[in-house]
C-alpha cells in the first residue's frame, strides 16, 4: 500500500481509510465531480463515503465488509483519478 501512496501523492491514509480531497474552482464543479463518479462506483459495486462542501469534495475509501483497504479501493481511486484528469482538470485547484 505504501508504494501505491508514494506514487499517488494526492491520496493519503487516514484512520486506515484511503482519502482524497479535491478542491474545485466553484461549487457546480464539485457537484458535477460527485455525479461523475457514480458510474465508476456502480460499475465496481464499490461506493466511497463522499462529503460535498463548498468548492470541495472529500472521498473516503475502505472495503466495508472486511474493514480494510483492498484492491477495490485502489481500483476506485485509479478510476477517480482518470475522471479528474479527463474531465475536471481545468476545475481542480
Amino acid at each position: 500500500m505504501q508504494n501505491w501512496i508514494t506514487s499517488h501523492s494526492t491520496w493519503r491514509i487516514e484512520d486506515s481509510h484511503l482519502v482524497r480531497e479535491v478542491a474545485t474552482t466553484d461549487y457546480p464543479s464539485s457537484v458535477r465531480l460527485l455525479q461523475a463518479q457514480v458510474t465508476l462506483a456502480e460499475g465496481l459495486d464499490h461506493h466511497p463515503n463522499v462529503t460535498l462542501g463548498y468548492r470541495r469534495v472529500r472521498f473516503e475509501l475502505w472495503t466495508h465488509d472486511v474493514d480494510a483497504l483492498t484492491q477495490l479501493d485502489l481500483d476506485y481511486a485509479e478510476g477517480l483519478e482518470a475522471i479528474i484528469a479527463d474531465d475536471f482538470a481545468e476545475f481542480v485547484l
